[in-house]
C-alpha cells in the first residue's frame, strides 16, 4: 500500500462506514489490515486503506 505508521495521511470515507467523514492525521497500522487515524482531536479506527491518500512520510520527528 506504500503508507507506514506515522505517516501522515487525508482519509475521505464515504457515508456508508462508520468512521465517515474526512481525517488528516498520522497513520498506524493494524493487525486486521485496517488504519487508525490520530488526528488533532481525535483518534479515528477501522479506516480502509483504498480511502486513504499519502500527504507526507513520517521523518521521525514529532
Amino acid at each position: 500500500m506504500g503508507i507506514k505508521r506515522g505517516d501522515l495521511v487525508r482519509a475521505v470515507v464515504p457515508e456508508r462506514f462508520g468512521c465517515r467523514g474526512t481525517h488528516v492525521g498520522r497513520v498506524a497500522l493494524k493487525a486486521s489490515g485496517y488504519f487508525a487515524i490520530t488526528t488533532a482531536h481525535s483518534k479515528v479506527t477501522d479506516v480502509p486503506h483504498r480511502f486513504c491518500r499519502l500527504i507526507g512520510r513520517s521523518t521521525g520527528y514529532a
